[in-house]
């Protein structure tokens, strides 16, 4: 992801000196350009009886963006892309009935309770205490940018947009305890969990921020903006994740019920030309 921002800003700044050389020129209907999209997320629980907000996690994506003016101050805007959201949540519970459990095993990852036959003896059962979700998604915004006249060299605008990701790789980094010891276990950091989220991820979010015009019709933009969630981000019912152990060797664990919202603040860095 390092990479991927370094070879961005060299690209935004590319296009940034081309269009300075660039002849003037009436404003385009169609634009197209790039994106820079760092932020802060998180995930919002919907039982705050079993799960709570732990933190944000700071991320990043990168946006091939064009938009179509229908008229001189309203535009129509889509892309493509591939970016990062995630969040951390607490799995400690009000209650020892609320607590979470999984096996684990080095050679195949986290299990279900099926995946566990033929493995006697070859996994660990932990209880989950909190977790880190690193999500990564390709995306495709859909907006409405509505904008002012040109003041000086800028024009300043707001713009509602709809965010449809699809999910790409999940991976998270867990804190445990040790069913077995009642000791604090050190599980390999990047455990993939993506059978675990839901495949799309929708939000909508609310931006505003600026255009500030080099020559003719190219600008570099900016903006700051809501991101407000919409869907669940995880399966409703765990792949992976139990509750509470059960009593007896007769009683099947159920998977847990889960639902947690996203959400963040996003900032935008780019160019239109």
């Amino acid at each position: 992801m390092k990479k991927l921002f370094t070879i961005s800003l060299l690209f935004l700044f590319s296009l940034s000196i081309f269009a300075q050389d660039a002849k003037s020129g009436d404003m385009k209907n169609m634009r197209f350009g790039a994106t820079i999209l760092p932020g802060l997320f998180w995930y919002k629980p919907d039982n705050l009886l079993k799960f709570s907000n732990d933190g944000v996690v700071a991320k990043f994506g990168v946006l091939l963006n064009g938009e179509y003016s229908f008229s001189g101050n309203f535009a129509f805007g889509f892309g493509l892309g591939i970016g990062s959201s995630g969040g951390k949540i607490d799995f400690t519970g009000s209650s020892k009935q609320d607590t979470v459990h999984y096996y684990y095993n080095n050679d195949n990852g986290i299990l279900s309770l099926a995946d566990t036959n033929g493995l006697k003896g070859k996994y660990e059962h932990v209880r989950l205490i909190g977790r880190t979700y690193n999500a990564s998604y390709f995306n495709i915004p859909l907006s409405l940018k509505m904008r002012t006249n040109e003041i000086g060299y800028m024009r300043y605008f707001f713009e509602p947009r709809l965010n449809i990701g699809i999910r790409k790789k999940v991976r998270a980094n867990d804190n445990d305890i040790s069913l077995k010891t009642g000791q604090s276990t050190q599980p390999p950091k990047g455990i993939d969990i993506t059978k675990d989220m839901s495949f799309m991820r929708l939000s909508v979010s609310l931006s505003a921020g600026g255009e500030y015009y080099l020559s003719g019709s190219t600008a570099l933009t900016f903006s700051i903006g809501y991101d407000y969630g919409l869907s669940n981000v995880v399966n409703g019912d765990s792949k992976y994740l139990l509750k509470t152990p059960y009593a007896s060797s007769s009683t099947t664990p159920a998977p847990v019920q889960q639902k947690f919202t996203p959400g963040g603040i996003v900032l935008a860095v780019g160019i239109l030309f």
